[in-house]
């Protein structure tokens, strides 16, 4: 929300007194947070306190019906609470009344200001569908007309695909479909564009100054350069912006400087609240998905969008990202040899996409090189830009933001299924072990297997392997028929420190998806490319049961044959021990099943539980 922040502060000298050029001073006497800021922050509070004592449903904000109740109750008590500090902050008269009202109800409106504080939800969001629904519980205090609700809905759901990966034209293009048409140019519009207040006249244009910008910075005077509202405008265009580009520090520090303790306080509970993200490279990396590999079970898959457009998007915004940071590298000559000259590296493993030696810097030059040789590329030859050599190229910029800012994982939750119902995979990691929670949707995961120390740091590499880093936010089916049924699939992740990241699909899977079925012991059958629905955890006629076991001294496991189908993991057990089979209290660890042919012990040498401990404690967690 900080964009958000930064454009109404920009744009607070102007609004009165606009200015239609992008030459200007951003911050200069007379700039000051307004109500635009300080209403972007109540929100942000609302949607903070709501986590505090209803913690949203994984499968999504949308199911939590409480959720939203109390959001909208808190929405009500911090705008008021906050809002009454301020009160010569530049409330509109009808918002003013509001603000101060001991009996706070909506109001039919269709003002701007419903979009111009909605950021927070764009950020909160998990998914597109989230993004929208958290937008109208929030919007609905005050504006509960269609088209209040509509603009912000808008910016929420613009600022959710900004953040995860959506490049302009899919922006541009769910917009178009959905909300507005952004049949304009801003400087098509300019010359007669009035000042307005309402959603209709703000929020598209303010969508399209992001859509036209280069960069942070350009997008805020672009947004300044159309004139009228120019606080709200460009602090809509700025939450949009910041979610695609990321803040300058220089500017965000220097927009922070202008919030009191109160709201500065705020801000860096959000700031912990979200997560930060220190990536360098988000503009560029977000490719990746859109490049790699994907499976789908849909006959006529169409890759979306086009690599055309995916090409002449990643050129201009490449080059413009190299001009905006790198200037110093763009004044005498061409970029890539102001950085290559005198490199020394193995052009061949360049060629091959292996540069997981180089700094980022010269993967950088490698690309621009890639990019502008006449010998490969022209914007009617894009070949070159589906090779896996230049995805290898993204991926090592984004493996340099990843060992920038060390992640540790704390929650992986996976559903997969059809019309047969869903399965549910729930891991959980505490410092140094893992535990497996596994279901069926809307009914509680019972403890399937805890993992010893050495399993866990297994189970940690195996999950680095799969880069979900590298995957887009969706994978929806593309393609003239729709299947109704067949595989559908979420998951979502957790960092220590981040608020989490959802991704999803439909038919259709990313790279490594085999590997994320592995990981949780999924069977996956590859002629019909589907997910088995009859595979489940359990035991088969004719299986042996084998339990591993922990004696809690070392994080060892051994492994324990056994009949009882009704031991599970976490119950205490007695096993034999030693050649005098000395009895031991032991914890069931993991269960699992084998065919007798395929069993990986000596199943006549392997000893049997004895028991379940008839005192046994609570289990697990």
């Amino acid at each position: 929300m900080l964009g958000a922040i930064i454009g109404d502060i920009v744009g607070s000298r102007f609004e009165f007194n606009n200015h239609r050029d992008k030459d200007f001073d951003l911050f200069a006497e007379g700039c000051f947070a307004t109500d635009d800021s300080i209403m972007t922050l109540a929100v942000a509070k609302a949607i903070m306190e709501t986590e505090k004592s209803i913690e949203p449903s994984i499968s999504g904000y949308g199911s939590n019906g409480d959720y939203h109740q109390l959001l909208g109750k808190l929405t009500v008590k911090y705008m008021q609470e906050i809002g009454r500090k301020y009160p010569d902050c530049g409330y509109g008269g009808m918002f003013a009344r509001w603000v101060f009202s001991d009996n706070p109800e909506p109001y039919l409106s269709f003002g701007n200001g419903a979009a111009m504080r909605i950021s927070p939800a764009g950020f909160a969001a998990r998914t597109e569908s989230e993004a929208a629904s958290l937008s109208e519980t929030i919007t609905s205090v005050t504006h509960n007309h269609e088209e209040g609700i509509k603009g912000a809905e808008a910016v929420s759901v613009a600022v959710y695909m900004a953040r995860r990966g959506f490049l302009k034209s899919e922006i541009r293009d769910r917009i178009s479909k959905d909300y507005y048409p952004l049949d304009f140019t801003i400087d098509e519009i300019r010359p007669t564009y009035k000042f307005n207040e309402t959603c209709q006249e703000t929020v598209p244009q303010a969508i399209d100054c992001f859509l036209e910008s280069k960069s942070f910075e350009d997008a805020i005077r672009i947004a300044i350069s159309l004139g009228g509202d120019s606080d709200t405008i460009a602090a809509i265009t700025g939450a949009i912006a910041e979610a695609y580009y990321g803040v300058p520090n220089d500017i965000r520090d220097k927009a922070l400087s202008y919030l009191d303790d109160e709201l500065r306080a705020i801000y860096d509970e959000w700031e912990v609240f979200i997560g930060k993200d220190g990536s360098r490279f988000n503009l560029l990396t977000k490719y990746i998905g859109k490049l790699s590999p994907t499976v789908s079970t849909v006959s006529d898959y169409i890759h979306e969008p086009p690599y055309e457009v995916l090409f002449h998007e990643f050129y201009d915004e490449f080059m413009h990202f190299i001009e905006t940071n790198y200037p110093q590298y763009c004044k005498d000559g061409v970029f890539y040899t102001s950085i290559l000259r005198g490199k020394n590296f193995n052009e061949a493993e360049v060629a091959k996409g292996n540069v997981d030696a180089l700094d980022a810097l010269t993967v950088l030059a490698i690309i621009h090189r890639e990019l502008i040789s006449g010998c490969h590329w022209n914007y009617n030859e894009i070949d070159s830009f589906k090779e896996a050599k230049f995805v290898k190229w993204l991926k090592r910029l984004k493996d340099i933001d990843w060992q920038a800012t060390p992640k540790k994982l704390s929650e992986v939750y996976f559903e997969i299924g059809g019309y047969g119902g869903y399965d549910i995979y729930h891991l959980l990691f505490t410092d140094k072990r893992a535990f497996l929670f596994t279901g069926k949707f809307l009914t509680e995961a019972q403890p399937q297997k805890r993992y010893s120390v050495r399993e866990t740091e297994q189970l940690i590499a195996e999950w680095n392997n799969i880069h979900t880093e590298y995957w887009k936010s969706g994978y929806p089916q593309e393609g003239e028929m729709l299947i109704c049924d067949g595989t559908q699939w979420s998951l979502f992740v957790r960092y220590e420190g981040s608020h989490g990241l959802m991704y999803g699909g439909d038919n259709t899977y990313p790279e490594n998806w085999e590997a994320l079925l592995a990981l949780f012991g999924i069977e996956y059958d590859d002629e019909d490319d589907d997910y088995d629905d009859d595979e489940k955890p359990g035991r088969k006629i004719g299986e042996v049961i084998y339990c591993s076991v922990s004696f809690g001294e070392d994080g060892n496991t051994y492994y324990y044959q056994t009949e009882d189908e009704s031991i599970k993991v976490g119950d205490r057990v007695i096993v034999p021990v030693g050649s005098n089979n000395a009895e031991r209290i032991a914890i069931v660890e993991g269960i699992e099943y084998f065919e007798p042919a395929k069993v990986p012990f000596p199943i006549d040498k392997t000893k049997h539980i004895i028991g379940k401990r008839p005192d046994k404690e609570d289990r697990m967690l």
